[in-house]
């Protein structure tokens, strides 16, 4: 299928130079103000550009496919490389990387399935591979929260926790009481987009559909569909990410357990 007249529109010389002109407002500012942020916004454009770019050509080649062992490998690619940013996010945790990693996956195949099984997602790489995408990528973020607010609950509450080692709890019971406050610390952006959405913002979904042609019910029905499959992903993720991070995370900068 070939891109219509209206591709082509988003992506005359006048947009072109009128997204340019955005980005260098940005820049401006932040020369201005001395923000010291410019070069990350002109190489994180940059990047964006060129990842958004190979990623279109390697899904229009994926969907061309049309092979289940194909679709498989693109999302386990995607949880793999999140694992990355978890790892990063949680300096200071043992195997951040794989707690990352597995948690993702046991968030995403969760919510793939259930959506599969009550027919809102059919196998095809046009529905699957977005919806992965975005379950990936959300799970990644509220991930990469939870572990970096645990490890900072670890170092702010290191005196109670060794007061609790050497009273002879374990590492889990020592670390008990942290569970549900990573937890909701997490999920915080995730609850308060579900809270304010179609009140105080129109998501991207929603606009995107409307300005595709979309019916505005069509799209807020999608819209809703698609937060609640999102908020029950992020949920699962950090729970897991907790449950398998919280007894390795039990470190300390200051004092060595013996």
């Amino acid at each position: 299928m070939s891109p219509g007249p209206d591709f082509y529109k988003q992506f005359s010389p006048w947009a072109v130079v009128g997204m340019l002109g955005l980005l260098g407002s940005a820049w401006t500012i932040s020369a201005w103000q001395k923000l010291g942020i410019g070069r990350d916004l002109l190489w994180s454009s940059l990047r964006a550009t060129v990842q958004l770019g190979i990623m279109g050509l390697l899904l229009a080649w994926l969907f061309r496919q049309q092979q289940t062992w194909l679709l498989v490998f693109f999302l386990l690619a995607m949880t793999l490389a999140a694992g990355t940013f978890n790892r990063r996010r949680g300096a200071g945790i043992p195997h951040a990387y794989w707690i990352g990693v597995g948690s993702i996956a046991v968030a995403t195949t969760a919510t793939l399935a259930w959506m599969l099984v009550s027919g809102l997602v059919q196998w095809r790489g046009e529905s699957l591979v977005p919806i992965g995408g975005m379950i990936i990528g959300n799970a990644m973020n509220a991930v990469s929260l939870a572990l970096n607010r645990l490890r900072a609950e670890v170092d702010h509450r290191e005196d109670a926790l060794l007061a609790m080692m050497a009273l002879g709890a374990d590492r889990r019971q020592a670390m008990r009481p942290l569970y549900s406050v990573v937890v909701r610390s997490a999920l915080i952006p995730t609850i308060d987009s579900l809270k304010s959405v179609g009140m105080i913002h129109i998501p991207g979904i929603t606009a995107g559909m409307i300005l595709a042609g979309v019916s505005p019910l069509a799209a807020v029905s999608m819209q809703l569909i698609v937060m609640i499959m999102l908020t029950a992903a992020v949920a699962l993720s950090t729970s897991t990410a907790v449950l398998l991070a919280a007894p390795v995370a039990l470190t300390f900068s200051s004092r060595r357990m013996e």
